[in-house]
C-alpha cells in the first residue's frame, strides 16, 4: 500500500470514529455560544432600528402639526387654507348655526354630541357635510371681501377692536372655568391658539368694517322705501279689531254619538272594565260625530254673538299680521284682506283646536311710531338703582354714562360700545321698556331703572333720541340685508373652491336634478381644471365625532 493510499485509509477511520457522550456536550456548548453572539448582533441591529422609528414617530408630531398650521387642507379664490383656518369657519359657522336654531335640532332628534358625519341633514347630506358647506360659504365671503378691500385701497386699523375681542375673550374663559388655551381649542379648533387663530380674526374685523363701507353705498333711497312699502302694505300695516273665542265643549266620556267600541277581553277571554294597575285613567277621545256635533253647536253660539261683538269682545288694538297677538292665521288673511270695511264682522272656524272665532274689524292703518336711540346697561345682578347712583354722582352726561356702559358692560349679553343701540324699535321689547321709550314726555337724557316682569335683567336706561319711524327703518333694513347679500354672493361665486385632499364630501354629492348614480355613488369625472364645486373629488377623511375639529 503506498503512502498516500495509507494516509487516506487512517482519514477515513478517523472521520467514522465513535461520537462520546462528551464530544456532544462540547458541540452544544459551541452552538450555545454562537447563537448567543447571533442574537446578541441581531438585537444591536433591532434596537438601533427601534430607536430611528422611535426617533421618527416622536419628530412626526410637531412635522404633523406644522403641516396642519401650515399645509394646505384645501384652496377658496386661489388661496391656501389650513386646517386651523378651516376650523375657525367651520366652528364659527356651525356654532351660530346650532344657537339659532338649537331648539329646531332637539325637536328632530339631532345629537349635537354625536358623529355629525352620520347624521342626516337631507336625503343626501350629512349635518357635517351642510356645516362644511356653511364653512366654505364663510370662507368664500371673507376672502373676496377682503381681497376686493385692498383692491379699493380701503384701509382700517383692527388693533382697538382685536384688543377689545382678548379682553372678552380672557372674560369669556374666566366665566367658563377654563384657560383661555382651552377656551380657544374649544371655540376655534383643536389646532387652534390665540396667536394661530389672531389672522382670521383681524381679517373678520378687517372685512367688518369694509363691508359697512359698502352698506353706506347700498342704502335704499326713501322713494325705494316707499314703493317696497306699497308692494308690501300687509306686512307693514297694524289693525285694530274686536274678537271673541267661542270653544267647542267636546265630551269627555261616550254619548250617544260615540262610535261603537268592543269590550276589552282579560286574560281569560272575558270582558273587563280596564287594565288593573293603570296609573291614569284614558283621556276619552270623542268620535267624530261627537266631535260635529260640539263644533256645530259652538258655531251656533258664535253667531249669536256676533250681533253684540263691541259690547261682548275684546279689543285689539295695533296687531300686525305676523304678530304673536294675532290668535289665528286665518283671522289675520281676513283682517287683511284689501276689500276690508270698518263695522265687517265675521264667524272662522278654528277646526284644528275645536274653536270658532267672532271678528269684528275697525281699522287698518300704518303706524307712525318713532325708533329711539337710546344706551343702556344690562345687569343680572339686582344693582340697576347703584349703577344709576354712580353715574349721577360724576358729570351726568351722555359721555359719561357711556362710560358706565363699559365699566358694567357683560360681553355675553351686548357688544355695543358705550351701550348705544341705534333704532331701537318699541315693539321689539318688552311692554315696561316701550311705554317708557314712547312717551310723550320722553326727551334726551332721561334715565331709568327699569325690571321687567319675568325678565331677569335689570335695564338703566339713557334716553339718547328720536330716531326713523319703526316702518321705514324696518323696509331700509330689509331691502339693505337683501342688496348687501346679493353683493357678497355675486363677489363670493367667483371663488373657487379646490379640494385636491378630498376633504370636503359634499362637493361631490350630486343635486337633486341630477341624482343619485345607480350603483349608488357619487361619482366623479376627471377634471383637468382643478377642483370645482361640481367636479370636486370626494372622500371625506374627517374622523372626528363632532364637526371638524
Amino acid at each position: 500500500m503506498s503512502k498516500s493510499n495509507k494516509e487516506a485509509r487512517e482519514s477515513e477511520q478517523q472521520s467514522e470514529k465513535v461520537v462520546t457522550r462528551y464530544d456532544l456536550k462540547m458541540q452544544r456548548r459551541k452552538e450555545q455560544k454562537e447563537k448567543e453572539q447571533r442574537d446578541k448582533r441581531i438585537g444591536t441591529i433591532g434596537g438601533i432600528v427601534l430607536v430611528v422609528a422611535l426617533a421618527c414617530l416622536v419628530a412626526s408630531f410637531p412635522i404633523r402639526t406644522w403641516l396642519t398650521v401650515n399645509g394646505t387642507y384645501i384652496k377658496v379664490g386661489g388661496e391656501n387654507i389650513s386646517k386651523v383656518e378651516y376650523d375657525y369657519h367651520y366652528n364659527m359657522a356651525s356654532n351660530s348655526y346650532i344657537a339659532d336654531n338649537y331648539y329646531m335640532l332637539y325637536y328632530f332628534g339631532v345629537d349635537l354630541t354625536g358623529d355629525l358625519s352620520k347624521q342626516m341633514y337631507s336625503d343626501t347630506l350629512t349635518w357635517k357635510d351642510y356645516f362644511d358647506q356653511l364653512a366654505v360659504e364663510s370662507i368664500a365671503r371673507n376672502k373676496s371681501l377682503a381681497k376686493e378691500g385692498r383692491a379699493a385701497g380701503f384701509v382700517y386699523d383692527v388693533t382697538e377692536d382685536y384688543e377689545e375681542f382678548e379682553e372678552a375673550l380672557k372674560d369669556a374663559a374666566s366665566e367658563a372655568g377654563t384657560s383661555q388655551k382651552e377656551y380657544v381649542q374649544r371655540m376655534y379648533g383643536v389646532y387652534a391658539t390665540q396667536a394661530r387663530v389672531k389672522p382670521f380674526l383681524e381679517e373678520a374685523l378687517y372685512v367688518a368694517a369694509y363691508t359697512d363701507e359698502v352698506a353706506e353705498g347700498l342704502m335704499p333711497s326713501q322713494e325705494e322705501i316707499q314703493a317696497h312699502y306699497e308692494e308690501n302694505k300687509s306686512t307693514y300695516d297694524s289693525v285694530d279689531f274686536y274678537i271673541y273665542q267661542v270653544d267647542a265643549e267636546l265630551p269627555t266620556e261616550p254619548t250617544e254619538l260615540a262610535d261603537p267600541v268592543e269590550p276589552a277581553a282579560n286574560d281569560n277571554g272575558e270582558g273587563g272594565e280596564g287594565t288593573q294597575g293603570s296609573e291614569e285613567p284614558e283621556v276619552y277621545q270623542p268620535s267624530e260625530a261627537e266631535i260635529a256635533a260640539a263644533m256645530e253647536k259652538a258655531k251656533t253660539e258664535a253667531e249669536r254673538v256676533e250681533g253684540s261683538l263691541k259690547t261682548t269682545g275684546e279689543l285689539k288694538t295695533n296687531v300686525k299680521k305676523s304678530s304673536s297677538a294675532m290668535p289665528y292665521y286665518s283671522v289675520g288673511s281676513w283682517l287683511f284682506e284689501d276689500e276690508r270695511k270698518v263695522g265687517d264682522t265675521t264667524v272662522i272656524e278654528d277646526a284644528v283646536n275645536h274653536r270658532y272665532y267672532v271678528v269684528g274689524f275697525e281699522g287698518r292703518y300704518l303706524d307712525q311710531v318713532l325708533t329711539s336711540d337710546i344706551r343702556v346697561v344690562l345687569t343680572e345682578d339686582g344693582n340697576g338703582q347703584e349703577i344709576l347712583e354712580e353715574w349721577k354722582s360724576g358729570p351726568a352726561t351722555e359721555e359719561s354714562f357711556g362710560e358706565i356702559c363699559d365699566k358694567y358692560r357683560n360681553p355675553d349679553i351686548t357688544t355695543a360700545k358705550g351701550g348705544l343701540l341705534e333704532g331701537v324699535s318699541p315693539s321689539e321689547l318688552p311692554e315696561e321698556l316701550k311705554s317708557w321709550m314712547t312717551d310723550s314726555v320722553r326727551t334726551a337724557g332721561d334715565t331709568a331703572v327699569i325690571s321687567p316682569e319675568g325678565e331677569t335683567y335689570t335695564y338703566v336706561m339713557y334716553y339718547v333720541a328720536p330716531n326713523q319711524e319703526e316702518w321705514i327703518l324696518q323696509i331700509k333694513n330689509t331691502l339693505l340685508q337683501e342688496r348687501l347679500d346679493d353683493y357678497i354672493d355675486a363677489l363670493a361665486a367667483s371663488a373657487e373652491v379646490e379640494d385636491p385632499k378630498g376633504n370636503l364630501a359634499y362637493l361631490n354629492v350630486p343635486s337633486e336634478d341630477e341624482g343619485i348614480p345607480e350603483d349608488g355613488t357619487a361619482g366623479n369625472e376627471e377634471s383637468t381644471e382643478g377642483n370645482t364645486p361640481e367636479e370636486s373629488s370626494s372622500g371625506n377623511e374627517s374622523t372626528e365625532a363632532n364637526g371638524s375639529n
